[in-house]
């Protein structure tokens, strides 16, 4: 048995004066279902409104909307802060870890502690990165600029 809300004999769960966002799933009463017949077990059901639309309780997009917690300079104060712990990490590292350590790159032979030259080796991977990920930046910015140039002649021709 078909349950839409195209079926004629499903049972109206609402009243036509109240709003959808106010509505709470409800279960059709023994007169909406007809007259003193027993449920057949069927539950209908209004889906809750979305978050924060047209809700009493909920915050809306607009000028009335309450500013957010927080900001760019918590979140700049919180990097600063998890960036000092990591430096700091950094370095009980490289002080446990002076051991001088003989090296070979190509013909040059050098020693050095092993933590500065582990920091080096990340410092040297984490440029790498940079460079591939400044080279697919590089691409895309590209593409957009193609792409916006194309919008315009497509703007000047309809236009």
């Amino acid at each position: 048995m078909s349950t839409g809300p195209e079926d004629p004999q499903r049972p109206v769960t609402r009243a036509p004066q109240d709003s959808p966002a106010t509505d709470a799933p409800t279960t059709p009463s023994p007169t909406e279902q007809g007259e003193g017949t027993p449920s057949s077990g069927r539950r209908t059901t209004v889906p809750p409104a979305e978050p924060g639309r047209d809700r009493p309780g909920g915050r809306e997009a607009g000028p009335e909307a309450e500013p957010r917690s927080g900001g760019r300079t918590a979140g700049l104060w919180i990097s600063l802060i998890l960036g000092a712990i990591v430096l700091i990490l950094l370095l009980i590292f490289i002080i446990q870890n002076n051991v001088p350590t003989r090296f070979e790159y190509f013909t040059a032979q050098f020693q050095l502690p092993l933590g500065v030259a582990m920091l080096l080796a990340a410092i040297a991977g984490a440029l790498v990165m940079a460079l591939v990920g400044s080279v697919r930046m590089v691409q895309m910015s590209w593409t957009i600029r193609r792409m916006r140039k194309q919008q315009e002649k497509i703007h000047r021709a309809t236009g």
